[in-house]
């Protein structure tokens, strides 16, 4: 994980993405490769993208730091698509069951690439928070020095709203913001749970950069005469990080809930200190012995569940199918497996559906879906 991190900062450009089942070949398609988006296209080659050929070109691959092999890149004008080629083929995983890892490409020279797979969720964690990126669109293109901003309008409502601000507000007011800053520009009333979560999510980190740029100015236009202040102020910055990615997801569901009027407790409380994120329909039905087992619902809100998850199965034992919200962009069909034995059902906003093997695209659910289920269920609490 270091070389990684040094290696991307070296370079100061990079490109990532979550792998998918047709990344990995977990689909069974005939056509191998890991596919680049073209948002990524002048980090693996030079000059227009063509209109009317294939264009493709050798490059060597540094693998992991231990190694070294020839893949090709290759773009099919026809299709508007390129991917890496002769990949697989030449690293000794499992590449089925990289499904939902991060990968890593760092233009090392013209012809040469160092390549990283993070495959575990403190890896995976630690790369996107030293860098404050967003894969809300499971990939990015990153540019030490790229100040770009969408939209001159989306950037003026974010300003207008973290106006004042002289520290960081309380996370649960950071997603707020961003939430409002989202159905302001796009004139929206009403919302879709699957879609608008996903865009909330991505939206707050756009409002957490700008924060961070406004509330560190001086930090960052003032030099530091030892070292240990600035040990210290880079520690605080990558924990404030992660402490905002973690919490996130559960203030917006937490939105979402109350807008569709669900009853639920946030967190809840099951036995001794277990405290579910979100228990429904409240705490106190919980702790009711003669309140139905099957009424009660329990539910985990994860970012990233590749090794997580099972925790969600120890939060509450009344509760025998537990629920799982996750952004997690793509999960292994082992694992995916494991998740159904357990008695656990995934919850994944209907954009990322794409990202999972098609075996169990039947299987996880929408977050609209589970919103109906618990509107069911609880309809005679909800009139």
């Amino acid at each position: 994980m270091f070389n990684a991190i040094e290696a991307a900062r070296g370079i100061g450009c990079f490109f990532c993405k979550f792998l998918s089942a047709n990344d990995t070949g977990a689909n069974g398609s005939h056509q191998t490769g890991v596919y680049l988006n073209m948002s990524s296209w002048d980090i693996f080659f030079e000059g227009p993208i063509p209109n009317n050929e294939i264009k493709s070109r050798k490059v060597k691959i540094n693998f992991n730091d231990e190694t070294e092999f020839e893949s090709r890149l290759v773009y099919y004008s026809s299709k508007k698509e390129f991917r890496i080629t002769r990949f697989w083929t030449n690293i000794f995983i499992p590449h089925t069951e990289m499904v939902g890892a991060l990968i890593l490409f760092i233009p090392m020279h013209i012809d040469e690439y160092k390549v990283y797979i993070f495959n575990t969720e403190e890896e995976i964690e630690e790369f996107i928070e030293t860098f404050s990126l967003s894969l809300a669109e499971n990939h990015m293109t990153y540019y030490e020095n790229d100040e770009t901003i969408e939209k001159e309008s989306f950037e003026l409502i974010i300003k207008k709203l973290i106006h004042g601000y002289d520290h960081f507000p309380a996370s649960i007011v950071m997603s707020d913001i961003s939430r409002k800053t989202f159905m302001e520009y796009h004139h929206k009333n009403e919302i879709n749970p699957d879609s608008d979560l996903v865009n909330w999510v991505d939206t707050e980190y756009d409002v957490f950069k700008m924060l961070e740029k406004q509330i560190y100015k001086e930090y960052i236009t003032e030099p530091f005469n030892e070292l240990q202040p600035l040990l210290d102020f880079a520690n605080s910055a990558l924990n404030r990080r992660k402490s905002r990615a973690g919490r996130s997801l559960e203030h917006h569901v937490n939105y979402i809930f109350k807008k569709y009027k669900l009853p639920f407790d946030n967190p809840g409380k099951t036995e001794g200190r277990k405290k579910p994120d979100f228990l429904l329909p409240s705490t106190e039905d919980y702790q009711n012995s003669e309140f139905p087992a099957e009424n009660l619902i329990l539910v985990g809100a994860k970012t990233t569940c590749k090794d997580r998850w099972r925790q969600v199965l120890s939060e509450g034992e009344r509760v025998e199918r537990k629920h799982l919200i996750t952004l997690q962009q793509g999960i292994s069909e082992n694992q995916l497996e494991e998740m159904e034995a357990a008695n656990l059902q995934l919850v994944v906003p209907k954009p990322y559906h794409k990202q999972y093997p098609k075996s169990f695209k039947d299987k996880i659910w929408t977050v609209q879906q589970f919103i109906d289920f618990a509107q069911d269920k609880y309809i005679y609490m909800m009139s």
